[in-house]
């Protein structure tokens, strides 16, 4: 049990420099800055504030846990991205951070209140939750491990919650770190008038990621109802300006509340006008094979259960990448180490098919074969995952870390024992 616990701490250390988590990492070097001017008791209370708010967000993702494995089914890390209404729900949250990183209004947070009784330790708890949910799309050394463990027959309840707390808190750990020792907060600059900057700063790197996020949302539902949901983002844009404008502290009581009562009427009228979460229709597959790349790009054929029972009657071996729009890790491996000519080069000179395995929406027989042929018995959970597929049933599981020379090395030794001359025709 130790040995899964300081798995689970540092997997949650790890998540900090995971590309989900960038744009949050602004947020918390700011807010260590800004506490440097607080009294040692402040700043820690800032601190522990931040910690349970890493540490509830993942005991509340151990609850779903417990409470899914308690009617027979499991989670996968960063399933809950699958469903529009919870994609719409943060991107929502990160572009009302954004529009008050940016100016647009102010909300008293614990990284932008003063000394005294403007310095909202409550902010740093929401900077917490914050945190700890933007870290959930993506998969980590460790993590992957750490969550089938919960997910087994064995691990009692008690074990899924300190597990998930032990985790929360790993993610919390430098920025308590840096709270709690001096010595580590007089590395970073003075408090000055760059702030400002920074924040702005800030509130771009938000917008980013609220595109990103719109992206996934996009890709789950009808176009019109994602235009539609750009126009409920400028409702609440509006909303938002319209109450720090005109119903701000130097306003009468009696004005305040009438200007917020008009924002939030605004705000829940475009709600229910303008959201909705109908899904797209699932595409055609039409089953025609396509060569392994084409004007210098990789052509990834969609899943298709049909298509690989085909190419395997042809002896031709599968490489699947399983990703989805929300998935940053899968995004950036895809960029990085999958579309490079080491990789187009293996896929060509090998003719392994390359197929992709679409994740953004729910999907029960991808996710069963995932979990329960490709995953079973060996320790992970989630996405990104990378595999090799043999004709005779039998697999290769890269490790969760890949670089454009291991793929090419798989894909390679695949070839090896199926070699491209040998395939058989259609």
């Amino acid at each position: 049990m130790l040995l899964i616990l300081g798995a689970a701490l540092a997997g949650g250390l790890i998540l900090n420099v995971m590309p989900c988590v960038l744009p949050i990492l602004t947020l918390k070097a700011f807010s260590v800055v800004e506490h440097a001017k607080h009294q040692p008791a402040a700043r820690r209370a800032h601190g522990l504030a931040y910690t349970a708010g890493t540490v509830s967000l993942f005991l509340a993702i151990a609850g779903v846990v417990v409470a899914l494995k308690s009617v027979g089914k499991h989670y996968a890390w960063g399933q809950q991205f699958q469903y529009p209404p919870f994609v719409a729900a943060l991107t929502t949250l990160v572009f009302v951070f954004a529009l008050n990183a940016l100016g647009v209004f102010e909300i008293l947070l614990s990284a932008q209140g003063g000394e005294g009784k403007d310095d909202k330790v409550w902010g740093s708890l929401v900077n917490g939750w914050f945190a700890a949910l933007m870290s959930t799309p993506c998969s980590a050394p460790f993590v992957g491990g750490t969550v089938t463990y919960t997910l087994l027959p064995t691990t009692t309840r008690p074990q899924t919650f300190l597990i998930f707390g032990v985790m929360g808190f790993g993610l919390a750990l430098p920025y308590l770190a840096l709270t709690f020792i001096p010595r580590l907060s007089e590395l970073l600059p003075k408090p000055g008038p760059w702030m400002e900057r920074v924040k702005q700063v800030m509130g771009f790197t938000l917008l980013g990621t609220t595109i990103w996020l719109y992206g996934t949302f996009q890709a789950q539902i009808k176009p019109a109802a994602a235009n539609w949901f750009l126009c409920f983002l400028l409702a609440i844009a509006v909303a938002f300006w319209l109450a720090h404008n005109f119903g701000s502290i130097q306003h009468s009581t009696a004005r305040r509340w009438l200007v917020r009562l008009i924002a939030t009427t605004g705000v829940v009228i475009s709600f229910k006008t303008m959201v909705s979460f109908e899904k797209m229709p699932a595409a055609a597959i039409s089953g025609v094979v396509e060569p392994v790349t084409k004007d210098g790009r990789i052509v990834w054929a969609p899943y298709n259960a049909t298509q690989v029972t085909s190419s395997h009657a042809r002896m031709r071996p599968v490489f699947l990448d399983f990703t989805a729009e929300w998935c940053a890790s899968c995004k950036v491996n895809e960029r990085a180490f999958l579309e490079t000519n080491t990789v187009r080069s293996a896929l060509e000179r090998t003719q392994i098919l390359p197929m992709k395995v679409d994740m953004t929406n729910e999907n029960d027989e991808q996710q069963a074969l995932l979990d329960d042929k490709f995953f079973k018995g060996k320790g992970r959970n989630g996405i990104p995952a990378y595999v090799v597929w043999f004709p005779d049933g039998s697999f290769d599981l890269l490790p969760e870390v890949i670089t454009a020379e291991m793929v090419e090395s798989h894909l390679n030794d695949a070839s090896k024992k199926y070699p491209a001359d040998k395939f058989r025709a259609n």
